[in-house]
């Protein structure tokens, strides 16, 4: 999990079995503001004849994006509860590559709201917001 300029790995024991289903291809800090990650859902994880990622596979994309910055931003020594998430879905997400980017958008000593937006071929299919408690990792 790391882009060709940072090795972030280290901020991350292990890939989550999760993470696979998803088929998550790479996570990495876009710029010091946002975070990305890259999945592609097989049709697996679709209904209507294939066609259409499930939705709550789709918040999952979302809400790891988003806690995968919490656990990059914290260096792996906390992780984030999502206590409530919020999504809105525009347009049907097709099985194949998607771009999931999140923001902090506000940061408390042990309360954080983000943000994140699901793209395919540079589309908005869905975007959330959520609210996480931040918490020591017990890993």
């Amino acid at each position: 999990m790391s882009n060709s300029t940072e090795d972030i790995s280290k901020h991350f024991k292990e890939i989550p079995p999760f993470l696979k289903v998803f088929g998550l291809s790479s996570a990495y800090p876009s710029d010091n503001e946002t975070f990305t990650c890259e999945f592609n859902p097989s049709e697996e994880l679709t209904h209507s004849n294939g066609m259409v990622v499930q939705g709550g596979f789709v918040t999952g994309m979302l809400d790891c994006c988003m806690a995968q910055f919490l656990i990059y931003k914290a260096e792996g020594k906390q992780i984030p509860l999502t206590l409530d998430i919020d999504v809105k879905f525009y347009k049907p997400c097709a099985p194949g590559p998607v771009k999931v980017i999140s923001k902090i958008v506000k940061e408390g000593r042990s309360i954080c709201f983000t943000e994140a937006f699901l793209y395919q071929n540079d589309v908005l299919i869905a975007g959330s917001t959520a609210t996480n408690k931040i918490v020591d990792s017990p890993f």
